[in-house]
This record gives structure tokens, C-alpha cells and sequence, in this order.
């Protein structure tokens, strides 16, 4: 019986390399923001804050991402379901290990269909940047050779 397994994880340098592409479209876009990657468990692998972000938004950014992993779900879709669908699950914050951060901005990292990880994005004015950020991120890191 075995009784290890092999499984994919992110690296410091593709967490390092998304938020150098999250950088990019900031930067593209004239907005600041805190962007956190964590791992396959919630565990904050990299986070950076450009120069003249509130410091909150540090915070903010790790809670999306670990919300975005649990539920293995986009934060804009988590956020339209507990805003107009499902307003209980706010209080998912006093059962869950992680802050529970339903917002824009937020997406699971895949590879191979699997997850390994999540980014986030907070403190870039608004939802809209953050998502545009994240979204960015995620679509040049899964076109790069870092796969």
C-alpha cells in the first residue's frame, strides 16, 4: 500500500512570477494594490504591496486568496452568491480557519485541472481593478513557460 503522495505545488518563483504579473497590469492601469499567492492550504507563499497601498489591504489580500482556495471558486462569483443568493454564509468567518473574504479580485490557481494555489488582489480602488489585475495574472502565468 502506498501511503505517499506526489502532488503538484507552486514554487516561490511562479508565486513571485504572478505577482510580477499583477504588477504589470497595476502598473498598466495606474492603481497600487497588495497582491498575495498562497499555496494548495491556504499558506501565504508571496506577498507584495506597491509603493502608497493602504496597509489593510495586505491583510485583505491574504484572506481573499485562502477564500478563494477553500472554495475552490472565483471571489466574484463567491461574492454575487453571498450578496443576492445565500447572505448566511457570511458568517463562515466564525467556523472557518482562514478569514472568510468573498470578494472580486480573488482566483484559484490551476495546473493540470488541479488546484495548487490561489492569488488576490486588494487596495487597487476598486473591485474592477482588483479583478482586472487577478485575471491578467493568472491568464499570462498560464501561458508562460513556468508550467
Amino acid at each position: 500500500m502506498t501511503k505517499l503522495i506526489t502532488k503538484q505545488s507552486l514554487t516561490l518563483e511562479s508565486a513571485k512570477e504572478l505577482i510580477d504579473f499583477a504588477i504589470l497590469k497595476a502598473n498598466e492601469l495606474g492603481v497600487g494594490g497588495a497582491i498575495a499567492v498562497v499555496d494548495d492550504g491556504g499558506h501565504l507563499i508571496c506577498l507584495q504591496r506597491i509603493d502608497g497601498t493602504m496597509p489593510a489591504a495586505a491583510g485583505i489580500a491574504i484572506g481573499k486568496a485562502a477564500t478563494a482556495l477553500a472554495f475552490k471558486r472565483p471571489g466574484a462569483v463567491l461574492e454575487q452568491t453571498v450578496t443576492t443568493n445565500r447572505p448566511a454564509m457570511s458568517v463562515l468567518n466564525s467556523v472557518s480557519p482562514f478569514p472568510f473574504v468573498p470578494m472580486k479580485g480573488s482566483y484559484p490557481i490551476k495546473i493540470d485541472n488541479l488546484v495548487v494555489g490561489a492569488i488576490a488582489v486588494a487596495g487597487a480602488a476598486n473591485g474592477e481593478n482588483d479583478e482586472a489585475i487577478v485575471l491578467f495574472a493568472i491568464e499570462k502565468f498560464n501561458n508562460s513557460d513556468q508550467l
